[in-house]
């Protein structure tokens, strides 16, 4: 863009300086400073004087041809006027100024816009009005020079022709070409800090101590810095540990001396994106040299290259000067300069200590951001002033009041008295009311003395089983399965169940790694390889002598494993977690006080292996209710639904939120509204949507709505959050006397508002990992203000609000969750890497269509069926991808990462068969199908779980199927190998089709 000087009709560009000048927008300077031993009278011409000499802080924004410009006023003095309490002002151009007449002395505020001045006019124009005060308005030269703006761009231009700029703008470039553009922004990293309001600056400040700034001070002088360096390292430690980026901070430099014009009035403080990678393992003491030499070279490079062409913006601005240098004697009020970045920070003396300020011009909703920012700087220079010689990535975030309120928070959840064991409830339970029932399922009804005699039967089955030995549980829901855990916690062993639907060889090895001595088998359980030491019982084979009741528990303490569940795992091996008794029971006591407490029917929903079964079984038990399973299979929609409806009182559900989805799918309210009754949802285990929310309350108004979550690391269950009509999604706050922290990625406890990793104390945590992880372990340690927690790191992304709810944003690793299973994909791909002719393999979650998939991508000479085939060998059903695509190579970002998002566009889909082949029930399974899965016609022999269907889209399917006449089809048979031929087979005869 160029304008002419209309004087010379020479055509020029303005420098990128005052381009840089122009683009900030309405912002302004403002400083109000006390001026003893003087009147206002004497200060008010004194600074008339001053102006007069400088006018290009009186200028306007003018149009020149194409482009808004300043241009100054050059017509006598500006002129005072009095008000009626005796205040002086000036308004000329956008500055304005007024004297106040007080007991010591006048108060002079000065405000202009940024475009023509930056903190160091200010300081140069409150020099001058100094010495004409000094020289008691004798008309002191001022020795001011003032920018004009068309001079310079011409001087610009001129050097940029002669070649003079050349190592500045290479110097520039390098440092725009290693901009981070993909680093998270200042609302991703502080969502919960308040967003930015419209209009008008805002301001923060925060005191750090006089001991501290002492200690500071110290540091400075044996690095041979100042104590400016210092701060403005704290900053960038603390954007880099937040992840905000290399150009996230910049820095406020001021190019007079650079260009030689120490004296001249203008815009000439540039803000640059400074690029400096801070060593987080390196001691302060150790940085601050390079980072000198960093400055002083940049320093030679200032001036109009600097703000060149597309650069990197800084968010965070840090102001070495801060407030104006003010003559002696003068007191300073107030001062703000929100000229660059969204939020610029700076240093002020406040008698013996330092002052923290931060402001920015987006108005007073950004003040909370602000305090944060201030908190975090505040507690890297206050853990910095105490421990000079510690890395800084292991600097403490918080100010040592909130860390210490943090720990106290924290060490609140352990104090509560232990809870009651589960067999010690259950036998007294045995004791008081021996004929309440225990367990029902359609017409079977077993009280409490018919489930302590098959506890007894069962028990006796497992008298060869150690203290702390490991019986694994392989059933489905039913009595069985109750009884076989119970049993195992009264043989002082731990419970492993595990699921008939899961592949022999994944069995096989989880009771290997387990080292189970003994596995318990329910009716229709498949045939499972043993490892050495292990044996196989019947469930069904051992009878049961009524009347006959379990002894006294074996005693064990609480440190003693519970039960161990498997997760999926980064190693290829599912991750083997151990639960305590104590943490179990734990678990089992705040369930039964807080959800219930008011004897609701609480419908078994949840496969066995799901730890949040234990809360619809075990957690009953606990409270000595009734468990109810429902008779119809769980994947039976409809009939599920039927069944709950039928109950005839107000229920509490608790499942995953996919679950109740397809639940409420399975049939429409009728116009008498929804017969299912249902007082309270218990949602957790996966993602929970608005959509979901909002279907839930048209249908259940009254209903309450919790949203739990936790980890099976922190017994299943760690928060619990009641979502409100038309408020946000949110997992609530700290139960089980669990405690919920946000931390970096050094363990850090970071301020509520601020994103980080969850991270969870308290009675709930497992005892660690079994088997099937690698690398450094998430159950670790947090010191938080001298105090040490036991704490697992959760790889969830969130933060707390300012009332302690947490909210969830993600995950910081491979880890997904997939209609309620926990997924690493770094098992499948380490799964994948086993095949014949696979080099490597990437698994990818594709969210293009409405039902999310899995994808494998493997590079090499594999073949897509041999790799699939071993897939559906070692892992579950949920965790085998839809489709397997082999490359020859793996696209990539620019940095050279593995491109997971384009790698979708190479998905393999198959071919779509043509449905003039089917037969007429082919045809009815094969349009129920594809209009579920979402693809084009499957052929015959398509496996449904193979073309990117689960377990409740088959549900849905034969109910759909049912609903067309064909009653007799067999959720259970169906899914033993659900493929169009086979199914449309089981319509037409309804007879078991071989596995």
């Amino acid at each position: 863009m160029s304008i002419t000087d209309t004087s010379t009709a020479q055509a020029f560009d303005l420098s990128p300086l005052q381009r840089a000048a122009l683009d900030a927008g309405d912002r302004r300077l403002t400083v109000s400073v006390r001026v003893p031993a003087t009147s206002a009278t004497a200060l008010a011409e004194a600074l008339g004087a001053a102006l007069a000499a400088a006018p290009v802080l009186t200028a306007d924004r003018v149009s020149v041809p194409g482009l808004r410009v300043p241009r100054q006023h050059s017509a006598g003095a500006p002129q005072w006027t009095v008000t009626a309490d005796g205040v002086r002002e000036l308004v000329r151009g956008t500055l304005t100024a007024s004297v106040a007449n007080s007991w010591d002395g006048p108060l002079l505020t000065v405000s202009c816009d940024a475009l023509f001045a930056d903190p160091a006019s200010l300081s140069l124009l409150l020099a001058d009005v100094a010495r004409r005060l000094a020289g008691s308005g004798s008309g002191t030269e001022s020795g001011l020079d003032c920018l004009d703006f068309l001079t310079v761009a011409q001087g610009h231009s001129a050097m940029m022709r002669e070649g003079e700029l050349r190592e500045e703008e290479h110097f520039w470039s390098a440092r725009r070409r290693a901009a981070d553009t993909d680093s998270p922004r200042l609302t991703d990293v502080f969502p919960g800090a308040g967003g930015a309001g419209a209009g008008g600056a805002t301001a923060a400040d925060r005191i750090l101590g006089p001991d501290e700034t002492a200690l500071l001070g110290a540091l400075a002088e044996r690095s041979d810095c100042d104590i400016a360096e210092i701060a403005h390292l704290a900053l960038d430690t603390v954007a880099q540990r937040l992840g905000l980026g290399l150009h996230a901070v910049g820095l406020r430099c001021d190019a007079r001396e650079v260009m030689g014009v120490d004296t001249l009035i203008g815009p000439l403080t540039q803000t640059v994106a400074t690029g400096w990678e801070v060593d987080l393992k390196g001691t302060a003491a150790a940085v601050l040299p390079e980072r000198r030499a960093g400055l002083a070279e940049l320093s030679e490079m200032l001036g109009g290259p600097a703000l060149s062409g597309e650069t990197a913006r800084p968010v965070l601005v840090f102001d070495p000067v801060g407030a104006p240098a003010l003559p002696d004697g003068w007191y300073l009020e107030t001062w703000s300069a929100p000229l660059d970045g969204d939020i610029t920070l700076s240093l002020h003396t406040h008698g013996a200590a330092w002052r923290l300020h931060a402001e920015s011009a987006t108005g007073e909703g950004g003040r909370r951001l602000l305090d944060t920012l201030l908190t975090l700087w505040a507690g890297v220079l206050d853990d910095l002033a105490h421990r000079p010689a510690a890395p800084l990535g292991t600097l403490r975030l918080l100010p040592l009041a909130e860390a210490a309120a943090v720990a106290e928070r924290l060490g609140g959840g352990k104090s509560g008295p232990a809870a009651a064991t589960l067999t010690d409830t259950v036998l007294a339970h045995l004791g008081e009311r021996p004929d309440a029932p225990a367990f029902r399922r359609g017409e079977l009804v077993l009280t409490y003395r018919d489930l302590g005699a098959r506890v007894a039967a069962l028990s006796g089955a497992l008298s060869d089983v150690p203290a702390h030995g490991v019986v694994a549980v392989l059933a489905d829901h039913g009595p069985d399965l109750l009884a076989a855990q119970l049993a195992a916690l009264w043989r002082g062993a731990a419970f492993l169940p595990l699921s008939t639907q899961e592949p022999a060889a994944r069995l096989a090895d989880a009771l290997e790694w387990a080292q189970a001595s003994v596995v318990l088998t329910g009716a229709g359980a498949p045939q499972v390889p043993l490892p050495h030491g292990c044996r196989a019982v019947r469930m069904e084979d051992v009878p049961t002598a009524p009347g006959v009741l379990p002894g006294e528990p074996v005693p064990v303490d609480g440190d003693a494993t519970g039960y161990l569940l498997r997760t999926s795992g980064s190693t290829g091996l599912p991750k083997l977690v151990q639960v305590s008794r104590a943490s179990l029971d734990n678990y089992l006591s705040a369930m039964a006080r807080t959800f219930l407490a008011d004897g609701a029917m609480l419908p078994v929903l949840s496969s066995p292996v799901f730890d949040a079964s234990f809360k619809q079984t075990l957690g009953v038990l606990y409270r000595g209710g009734c468990v109810w399973l429902p008779a119809a299979d769980r994947l039976d929609l409809a009939a599920v639904r039927a069944e709950l409806a039928a109950a005839g009182a107000p229920l509490t559900l608790n499942c995953v939120p996919s679950y109740l989805s397809a639940l409420l799918d399975a049939a429409a309210p009728s116009e008498d509204g929804d017969p299912l009754r249902v007082s309270r949802f218990l949602l957790g285990g996966e993602a929970l949507d608005e959509q979901l929310v909002r279907r839930v309350w048209q249908r259940f108004p009254q209903a309450e709505i919790w949203n739990l979550y936790g980890p099976t690391e922190a017994t299943a269950t760690a928060t619990a959050g009641r979502l409100e009509p038309g408020g946000d999604i949110h997992v609530g706050t700290p139960i089980a006397g669990a405690g919920i922290v946000v931390v970096d990625a050094s363990g850090e406890v970071l301020p509520e508002g601020v994103r980080g990793e969850v991270a969870i104390i308290g009675p709930g945590l497992a005892a660690g990992y079994l088997t099937g992880h690698e690398g450094a372990s998430p159950f670790t340690e947090l010191r938080v203000a001298g105090r040490c927690f036991a704490a697992y790191r959760t790889g969830d992304i969130g933060h707390l609000d300012a009332t302690g709810t947490l909210r969830l944003a993600g995950r910081s690793d491979s880890q997904v969750k997939l209609n309620g299973w926990r997924i690493d994909l770094r098992e499948i791909e380490r799964v994948a890497q086993r095949a014949e002719g696979v080099r490597d393999a990437v698994a990818v979650v594709d969210r293009r269509a409405e039902e999310p998939r899995l994808r494998l991508f493997v590079r090499g000479e594999a073949d897509p069926d041999t790799v699939s085939e071993l897939l559906r060998e070692c892992l579950p059903r949920p965790m085998v991808p839809e489709s397997v695509t082999v490359l020859d190579r793996f696209p990539t970002t620019v940095s050279g990462k593995v491109d997971r998002k384009g790698l979708l566009a190479f998905a393999s889909t198959g071919a779509e068969a043509d449905p003039a082949g089917y037969d007429p029930q082919e045809l009815l399974v094969a349009t129920a199908w594809k209009q579920l899965v979402g693809r084009g016609w499957p052929s015959p022999e398509d496996e449904f779980f193979a073309s990117g269907g689960h377990s409740l889209l088959l549900a849905r399917l034969v109910n759909q199927l049912r609903a067309q006449g064909y009653d007799n089809l067999s959720l259970r048979q169906v899914v033993r190998r659900p493929t169009v031929a086979t199914i449309a087979a089981l319509m037409r005869t309804g007879s078991a089709v071989p596995a």
